[in-house]
């Protein structure tokens, strides 16, 4: 059986961040970082990965001809990618414009909106739209007959229920004989259809 510890380390969380700098990096450059960033309780911090001096960056756009390094970090503590960037841009004395940092979601989340970003090299204009067998079907005057077509096949039909209302809603109308009329008291009418007003008397008057 495990003990209390044991499962307290397996649960504990940790906050993982790339920490991208451009340019030139000090030797000790991880370990400044470390420094920076004492108050979230780094775990680790890699040693760090640098990459080749690239006319244009995706990380960094505004800089030109520049390389990479980056940097795994792990802490303890939770912080925002924008405190991490502040920490590590104090400690290297380097702008925020050549630092870039991402937490595991932000980086995964860049990497997809960039799958498609580099150029193919292939003009499209002038190029035939590609479309599959039967395209022409699903557009125009042709779509309309198919779709005329498809309405006339369905049956709408209406399907009668049964109940104990049936006796106060009969199916068959009702014959003219089984209407009674009631009668007008014409007495009541006067001669334009309304009712008939009752003058008042004076009284007291001979």
């Amino acid at each position: 059986m495990k003990s209390f510890k044991e499962y307290l380390t397996e649960s504990k969380k940790v906050y993982e961040f790339k920490v991208k700098v451009a340019g030139d990096c000090p030797k000790d450059c991880a370990k400044k970082i470390k420094e920076a960033l004492a108050q979230y309780s780094v775990t680790s911090c890699s040693s760090g990965k640098s990459t080749p001096i690239q006319e244009s960056n995706v990380d960094f756009p505004e800089l030109k001809n520049v390389g990479m390094t980056v940097f795994d970090v792990c802490t303890n503590y939770p912080a925002t990618s924008s405190q991490v960037r502040d920490a590590v841009s104090s400690c290297l004395k380097k702008t925020h414009s050549e630092i870039r940092v991402r937490n595991l979601a932000e980086e995964k989340e860049t990497e997809i909106n960039l799958q498609h970003a580099e150029k193919s090299g292939e003009a499209l204009l002038g190029k035939d739209y590609e479309t599959g067998e039967g395209a022409q079907q699903e557009v125009g005057e042709n779509r309309t007959e198919n779709f005329l077509k498809e309405l006339s096949k369905t049956k709408h039909t209406m399907t009668q229920y049964t109940g104990v209302n049936d006796q106060l809603t009969p199916t068959k109308p009702p014959k003219a004989g089984d209407v009674k009329e009631q009668p007008v008291n014409k007495k009541a009418l006067s001669t334009i259809g309304g009712k008939q007003v009752k003058l008042p008397t004076a009284k007291g008057v001979k």
